[in-house]
């Protein structure tokens, strides 16, 4: 298989500007790709995408109802580049089935990590060009997202962080990238919406690995079906699984650490203890 970089991500000052494609069911031919941005070759990117386009669990697969909005993170190209996943329902299929679609853009990082745009600000432009172009096939234009202001760029990574997880679970979760980067964490986050675990994990990744420096993790904010679990490092969830003993839960509101820090890593603990520090009365830094 070949490899390419997405050619869009300029700027002209007001947006930057990213390759997208969308993928969902099409009558008579089942789950396709369905539109793709002008000069992307999607399937250069399949690779980081197969077997777990659409992770939903059988559970909320076989409901009508229950609302479906996650978010999939996967670093590709050595992480300069960066596929972010918008899940959502489709439309019935021919049978009167529920159907699911992915809408995946093809990032650079720079712009995120310079705070230019934010995760937040992604998934809001793709769930707006949703919303404008549901039934969009063929050819579509790049996905547009407003950059921010300078004033804006100015908050620090992480604020807000203090609402969703506790210290001592952030600084576990540090402490467990900076000893392995390949481990794998499933953050619990009990009585949480879908808009509250999508949240977190965009708090949760760009502290992390844009504030603090770690490796760029390949996240979810829904628990997937089994199958397609170890595709992930970091789950945001809303409640324990079944999983192999790859896998360690993470309670988001744990009152205290549960792992000796690394060593020579002060700077990322200092850094997280400043963004906590924000929100009076918390536990912070041993």
């Amino acid at each position: 298989m070949g490899t390419a970089e997405s050619r869009h991500g300029s700027t002209d000052g007001t947006f930057v500007e990213f390759d997208h494609w969308l993928y969902g069911a099409v009558p008579g031919t089942g789950y396709t790709t369905k539109a793709v941005s002008k000069g992307l070759d999607a399937g250069l990117y399949d690779q980081y995408l197969r077997g777990h386009y659409t992770p939903i669990r059988a559970a909320t697969a076989q409901s009508y109802e229950d609302p479906i909005d996650l978010h999939m993170i996967h670093p590709v190209h050595g992480g300069r580049e960066i596929l972010l996943s918008r899940i959502t329902r489709g439309p019935a299929d021919e049978a009167g089935r529920p159907t699911f679609a992915n809408h995946t853009i093809v990032g650079r990082t720079e712009p995120l990590r310079s705070g230019l745009i934010t995760l937040d600000s992604v998934f809001r432009a793709m769930g707006e060009f949703d919303r404008k172009a549901p039934d969009v096939m063929g050819e579509m234009p790049p996905l547009e997202i407003p950059t921010r202001s300078e004033e804006e760029r100015k908050a620090p990574f992480g604020l807000g962080i203090h609402r969703h997880v506790t210290f001592p679970a952030l600084e576990t979760l540090a402490t467990r990238i900076m000893a392995d980067a390949t481990s794998r964490t499933l953050l619990l986050c009990r009585n949480t919406t879908p808009e509250a675990r999508n949240a977190t994990l965009h708090l949760v990744f760009e502290l992390l690995c844009w504030g603090c420096g770690l490796p760029i993790l390949t996240a979810i904010s829904e628990t997937p079906r089994s199958s397609a679990m170890n595709f992930f490092n970091l789950v945001v969830a809303p409640r324990g699984v079944r999983a192999d003993s790859s896998w360690a839960i993470l309670e988001s509101a744990l009152a205290e650490p549960v792992l000796p820090r690394v060593m020579d890593r002060d700077d990322v603990y200092q850094r997280l203890t400043t963004i906590v520090r924000q929100a009076p009365g918390l536990p912070l830094a041993r």
